[in-house]
């Protein structure tokens, strides 16, 4: 009797939590109308690693890292947050939101071909998935059904989502282990931090903390908004589904991570719902849903 209510809670628990990583992409956009990208990836991810360090501390979980551990989470956090949020903020602050919230679930093929990479068989139904979805990524960028749009100097804000696409899949292909054996709050906790302590230095670089001053009431409020929810809360509800549903049921639920940033960027930020995105995002979802698939029965197959 407690399977089901323990499943129920995991499902309700990664609806929020998909809303919640889908909402960033709108607040996001225009917060960086007024702040650098790469200042706005840095002091959210700070405050959200904090966050999330306090919340193990009051869950009394062990919290400190293995001295052995330490090299390959600085490098994890190199990529999953350093990397990854820097071509996010950079990508952002180029495109519509929608367009990222669509474009970042190319995760899933970008893990498909790490998967290949490290020996593991993708079937025809996998690599079929990856085309279906990049072709998607085509019709969503090109934003028309009867024309040709693409140029190659409108290309550079996909070009850093899809560094980003590829970046958080090497993190979560690369962590697996690590949160295995650590715990996913603390790995996600100490990776947050940390990425945010290297991306901050070069933040301030090319930027200035008095970037804070350009934030009236409703901005600030947006951007604390996107590092304490679709970052902090919204990391322990993945580890909560990760716990009650597993792997597979929770990246299924990911899928809605796009539908959650289109629609909300469309009622509320003015964000156009135009056919072709609305076409492309479908063609897009169908890719990463077959290669899911693809990769659920690779793993199954006997080594």
């Amino acid at each position: 009797m407690s399977a089901k209510p323990s499943r129920f809670t995991g499902d309700a628990v990664m609806v929020a939590t998909t809303m919640l990583l889908g909402s960033s992409y709108p607040f996001a956009k225009d917060v960086l109308a007024v702040m650098s990208p790469l200042l706005y990836s840095a002091s959210r991810y700070l405050v959200a690693g904090l966050f999330l360090l306090a919340v193990v501390a009051l869950m009394r979980r062990p919290i400190a890292l293995p001295r052995r551990d330490w090299v390959p989470i600085v490098v994890l956090s190199l990529v999953g947050v350093g990397l990854f949020q820097a071509c996010w903020g950079l990508a952002m602050a180029r495109t519509p939101p929608s367009v990222g919230s669509i474009v970042m679930t190319t995760t899933t093929a970008f893990s498909a071909i790490l998967a290949w990479f490290g020996g593991r068989r993708l079937p025809v139904l996998g690599w079929t998935g990856i085309a279906i979805a990049f072709a998607g990524v085509v019709v969503v960028v090109n934003n028309s059904l009867s024309a040709w749009t693409l140029s190659p100097g409108g290309l550079d804000g996909v070009g850093l989502w899809l560094l980003a696409a590829f970046a958080w899949a090497l993190y979560v292909e690369r962590g697996a282990p690590y949160n295995l054996r650590l715990g996913a709050l603390p790995v996600m906790a100490w990776t947050t931090l940390i990425g945010s302590l290297l991306l901050m230095p070069i933040a301030l670089l090319f930027d200035s903390l008095g970037e804070f001053g350009r934030l009236d009431d409703r901005l600030l409020g947006y951007w604390l908004y996107t590092a304490i929810f679709p970052v902090g809360v919204a990391f322990l509800g993945l580890t909560v589904g990760l716990d009650r549903l597993g792997v597979s049921r929770v990246m299924v639920y990911m899928y809605l991570i796009p539908i959650a940033g289109v629609g909300l960027s469309a009622a509320f930020f003015g964000d156009p719902l135009t056919p072709a995105r609305v076409l492309g995002g479908l063609v897009v979802l169908l890719g990463v849903i077959l290669t899911r698939l693809a990769l659920d029965r690779a793993a199954r197959l006997p080594v």
